[in-house]
């Protein structure tokens, strides 16, 4: 029996989301992943590290990471404030 599951790598403030077959063949080891899907899973890692981001995305879906609301000032939408609008 096979199924889809998501994989998420991080590299630094960067996140790939890539999608592997696990394979449950019931056995002691199960459910294992495809040596090809570790292959996938490695290049998706080195294209992350080399912010290759164009071959990263070939094999998953690609997120940049934002620190959470606490760490950032509470200006607009993290913007520094503008000046108003001069006629």
């Amino acid at each position: 029996m096979t199924r889809q599951a998501s994989q998420l790598i991080r590299e630094g403030e960067y996140a790939a989301e890539v999608v592997v077959e696990l394979r449950d063949d019931g056995g002691e080891w199960s459910p294992t992943v495809s040596p090809e899907d570790i292959r996938k899973l490695d290049r998706v890692r080195r294209a992350l590290r080399d912010r290759d981001f164009e071959r990263a995305e070939k094999d998953s879906r690609v997120f940049r990471l934002v620190p959470r609301e606490a760490d950032y000032p509470k200006i607009g939408f993290g913007e520094n404030e503008q000046d108003g609008l001069k006629s």
